[in-house]
């Protein structure tokens, strides 16, 4: 949501001790809020899943910092595995009616944001009295989203915070937790998503240490957490790759994609690469397609995957075809609008699921006024059923194709997801 603190120069000095009451109603996210953010989990994504939820904290007060990769929908996404927490989130989400209908929280005016920066420590103050209070915050500390193959410089605005608030006395104690995001495929709609919680941030400082060395060992503990959550490679290309054999890995398994990232982080096994190479450029000229980058084939029999392709292919058409205004309009806004991979799903949610919803409450409101009961259940259950199917809908169209168009291919394909599997790390070990 490109929400932060951490463009926001500090004082160096304590924070008052008497401070306003935060607004919940200003700040967390209300009913409608709520509503909003599960509407947009159950249209946009297939499913959003959390590692190590039990490293999360059951009660207040809660300090978490996010790895930031998808622009404002890393918001909508950590929103819905937390403990509905307040965001930090950049005035730049607060400028118009309609983007405030999607972002709740504590606004901050950043260095590259267009606004009075002088109102931020009034920010900062109220981020400080609703951890005091118990609540959960939640802050990137990259200030900014990016799908490379590292994270962005970390900023100073977190680790300020969070010694203003060891700091300022009579506070309860605060547990800070660092969080991982990892999109199968960032700008796919109805693609999966894996947030991985770390290990809590140690706050215990050394008592003779002066201001400056506590603030220098906060950024190094928070830097060291957060690339625990994280993925960090050298070059575009090998995270590429490895994003890849994560895919592949996953097919099939229970295995984590985060988990299985990180195992080939720094070294993919010289057997997988060795395979690899041997099969990648057949895999290139056979004009193949890819789903998350991967060309699937069918691991079972053809004509089992072909048969299932038949059954689900009308529900999925029908689906859209009953919805096609905001099929369309999601599909047109994430081709024209974005400057960049990291924004295309937030200007697909952005206009296609008020576009749905405004569609759908139309069809329900004209059902109901003819009285055409039944045909109200039937576009209810075909555009349910087609949401549900269009994920495995994709990965059958795919497969299908690349065993009639490369059936050679298909073989060796199965053989490398084996030698894959066989040279990774047992996740259950």
């Amino acid at each position: 949501m490109d929400h932060t603190t951490d463009e926001v120069v500090r004082s160096g000095k304590n924070p008052p001790q008497s401070l306003p009451t935060v607004s919940r109603t200003a700040s967390s996210p209300g009913l409608g809020h709520q509503w909003l953010y599960r509407f947009i989990k159950t249209v946009y994504f297939e499913r959003i899943s959390l590692v190590h939820p039990e490293r999360l904290p059951r009660t207040g007060p809660v300090l978490y910092l996010g790895l930031h990769r998808n622009g404002a929908v890393d918001g909508f996404v950590y929103d819905h595995v937390l403990r509905d927490p307040v965001f930090m989130i950049s005035t730049q989400l607060r400028k118009n009616c309609f983007v405030r209908l999607f972002f709740q929280g504590i606004a901050v005016t950043r260095t590259k944001d267009e606004g009075d920066r002088s109102l931020n420590d009034a920010a900062l103050r109220q981020c400080l009295d609703h951890l005091r209070a118990g609540g959960g915050l939640f802050v990137f500390p990259e200030g900014t989203s990016s799908l490379g193959p590292r994270h962005l410089p970390f900023k100073s605005g977190a680790a300020w915070l969070l010694l203003d608030y060891l700091e300022g006395g009579n506070r309860p104690p605060l547990q800070v937790v660092p969080l991982g995001i990892h999109y199968e495929c960032p700008w796919s709609f109805r693609g999966k998503v894996e947030v991985v919680a770390g290990a809590p941030i140690s706050t215990e400082l050394p008592p003779n240490a002066s201001r400056v060395e506590r603030l220098r060992i906060l950024k190094r503990r928070i830097q060291a957490a957060l690339e625990d959550v994280g993925i960090n490679v050298p070059s575009d290309e090998r995270q590429e790759l490895i994003q890849c054999l994560a895919y592949v890995a996953t097919l099939g398994t229970a295995r984590s994609y985060f988990k299985s990232l990180k195992t080939m982080e720094h070294d993919v096994p010289e057997k997988i690469m060795d395979e690899w190479r041997g099969l990648e450029p057949a895999l290139r000229n056979a004009k193949l397609w890819l789903h998350q980058g991967v060309p699937l084939f069918p691991a079972g029999t053809v004509v089992t995957h072909l048969v299932a392709l038949l059954v689900v292919s009308p529900v999925v058409f029908a689906a859209i075809a009953l919805n096609l205004p905001a099929f369309i309009a999601g599909w047109y806004a994430g081709r024209t609008f974005p400057d960049g991979r990291n924004v295309v799903s937030l200007w697909k949610i952005l206009v296609g699921v008020p576009t749905f919803a405004l569609w759908a409450g139309a069809v329900v409101l004209t059902m109901l006024l003819l009285g055409k009961f039944l045909w109200l259940a039937a576009y209810v259950a075909v555009t349910c059923a087609g949401l549900k199917l269009y994920y495995p809908f994709k990965k059958l169209a795919v497969a299908i194709h690349n065993a009639l168009q490369s059936p050679a291919l298909r073989f060796r394909m199965l053989a490398f997801h084996q030698t894959l599997l066989q040279s990774l790390p047992d996740e259950t070990a």
